[in-house]
């Protein structure tokens, strides 16, 4: 049983690498942090999110800027990077 208080971590899936998170939530721009290290947004380059094996009320989906997630562990995000230049 958890202490209150206490840390629960969460095993995601990024572009196939596993990252570790600790909040019951993301958003896309933390998504795209994870899968992307000093993500650029605005400008020409385009993010694109989508996720599956998630929790039963969100199992999949896309996820777009300003929007977040519940996640689980063993959730997995796609995340693919567009220049519309």
């Amino acid at each position: 049983m958890a202490h209150a208080g206490s840390e629960r971590t969460f095993e995601l899936i990024v572009n196939a690498q596993p990252k570790k998170w600790s909040d019951p939530r993301i958003d896309f721009r933390q998504v795209v942090g994870l899968a992307f290290p000093n993500p650029q947004f605005g400008g020409t380059i385009l993010y694109t999110v989508t996720y599956s094996r998630g929790p039963r009320d969100n199992p999949k989906g896309v996820l777009t800027d300003g929007q977040s997630v519940e996640v689980k562990s063993g959730m997995v995000f796609d995340v693919t990077k567009t220049d519309k230049s």
